[in-house]
């Protein structure tokens, strides 16, 4: 049997200023791909499967980026082209696996992902089976669903099971391909929009709604279930979220099983409204909590969300109010360049942060001795991604008072331990650690962790949905529309 396999992944903020083009996008090719081998990702999930299977793979590129703007239309035809190309210079092949992420917009294509489906589908011709693997915050259309045969996202979030989600979308691939099973997917999308904070996996809501998932998979009433909560940042008629059910050849079982969840996720909707500490008391409280290592949770520069990772607002209450111990990262390459000129053990004046926008925090002045510099290369330790290799450009280590102020070139997500030993950190050893994230901290710091506050900082990634402008969304959808009311129309039996 063989394969080809290829994608790209990203995840777009249509509020977010910071642009998306192929001229910076990082793009692995060919025989490069084979690096992600055994690791805890979705082409090397889609990899080891293939390997473990006898199955001649044939990996194309993979484009994987942290969240930023809305692509430019010459920059997704660029790299869409590119994809489709190499794919093309690959066939005959028995099935193309598409490592995509879900959320991904570009100018005139609000479902760019659903667009990359619906071309190589076009390319490869009806008889040629198509699985995608998704990001569990994809925003799923029916024009996905139509274009290909399989679809699956991680079942977690933090996702420490992107490996083990494309192994299955491979094992689909190959019953469908040898003629086994007839996928037959139904969409359901009740108008729910609930924030990134509110999707954690290991408890209620979603962890009522995966329950149940996995009782449909394993009492046999469905091949796989997908669960997408969506990226309520990206304003286009299809974010939110989306239960996705594919059935043997049994399209009427799908729709109501997909249809269930959506009911039983609409009964759960007042627990995805979230509120969180603002800033000076969260700060305060997290210097007065009596054991370390505390979690300050930057939910409004959440860097897998797609801010620009520059928020300064926990810096200066961490300074003004005297924190020890503490440590904070800020993404700023001309900082960065202060600090490398400044050289190791000497003193810097900066105006950190604030540089992309004004929407988190203005730049603040600061001064302190340089103690680190590095390359700011570094490798998950995982769970989450465990296996592949970051890039945080030029990085270093500045002390400013009791606070490690961190520097980085390029934004790296935080959620791993690896990030902050790198650059001669123990988290251990820390009484506060600043995580510009939501929810991925808690792969790589949530073990350690001896308290965690949930910071209402201003930014992109803001649980107050009311705060962006929306035009291109379903409306009513909860919970920017409370006194929303749902009630699917559906076969109430088989």
């Amino acid at each position: 049997m063989r394969l080809i396999a290829g994608g790209i992944m990203h995840e777009t903020h249509t509020f977010s200023v910071e642009p998306t083009n192929a001229a910076t996008l990082p793009i692995v090719r060919g025989d490069e791909c084979w690096r992600y081998a055994g690791t805890n990702h979705s082409l090397g999930g889609t990899i080891d499967e293939c390997r473990a299977r006898g199955i001649d793979l044939v990996p194309t590129m993979l484009v994987d980026v942290v969240s930023t703007g809305t692509a430019d239309r010459g920059s997704f035809e660029e790299i869409v082209g590119e994809l489709i190309r190499r794919i093309g210079a690959a066939l005959p092949a028995d099935g193309v696996v598409l490592n995509l992420h879900g959320a991904m917009v570009a100018e005139g294509f609000p479902d760019a992902e659903g667009e990359i489906v619906r071309r190589v589908r076009v390319l490869v011709g009806e008889q040629i089976p198509i699985a995608v693997t998704l990001d569990f915050h994809g925003n799923i259309g029916q024009g996905m669903v139509d274009a290909a045969d399989i679809v699956t996202t991680y079942d977690t979030y933090p996702h420490i099971d992107a490996g083990a989600r494309a192994r299955e979308a491979v094992s689909l691939l190959v019953r469908t391909i040898s003629g086994e099973i007839r996928p037959t997917m139904e969409l359901v999308k009740p108008p729910l929009l609930p924030v990134p904070q509110a999707q954690f996996t290991a408890k209620p809501p979603f962890k009522t709604l995966f329950d149940r998932a996995f009782e449909m998979e394993e009492n046999g009433e469905a091949l796989t279930v997908t669960i997408a909560a969506g990226f309520p940042y990206a304003d286009v008629p299809d974010a939110g979220v989306s239960f996705l059910v594919t059935t043997d050849g049994d399209s009427a079982r799908a729709h109501l099983l997909a249809t269930e969840l959506a009911e039983l996720a609409w009964s759960l909707r007042d627990q995805m409204i979230i509120r969180n500490t603002p800033p000076a008391d969260a700060v305060a409280e997290a210097i007065a909590y009596p054991e370390g290592p505390v979690m300050l949770v930057d939910v409004g520069d959440n860097i897998g969300g797609g801010t620009p990772g520059d928020g300064t607002v926990l810096l200066a209450e961490l300074i003004r109010k005297g924190a020890m111990n503490a440590t904070v990262i800020v993404n700023d390459p001309e900082s960065v360049q202060a600090a490398f000129a400044a050289g190791v053990r000497n003193t810097v004046d900066l105006r950190v942060g604030g540089k992309t926008d004004r929407l988190h925090g203005d730049p603040i002045n600061v001064s302190g001795y340089v103690k680190f510099i590095c390359d700011g290369h570094w490798v998950h330790e995982g769970p989450e991604n465990a296996g592949v290799p970051v890039n945080m450009g030029p990085t270093a280590v500045v002390v400013c008072e009791g606070v490690n102020l961190v520097l980085t070139s390029v934004k790296a997500m935080p959620g791993d331990q690896q990030q902050l030993k790198s650059v001669g950190i123990d988290p251990l050893s820390q009484k506060i650690i600043v995580v510009k994230a939501a929810v991925r901290w808690r792969g790589g710091f949530g073990p350690i962790a001896k308290h965690a506050i949930h910071v209402d900082t201003p930014g992109l990634g803001s649980v107050d949905l009311s705060r962006f402008t929306y035009h291109a969304i379903r409306r009513p959808i909860f919970p920017l529309d409370l006194e929303t009311s749902w009630s699917p129309h559906h076969e109430k039996s088989l």
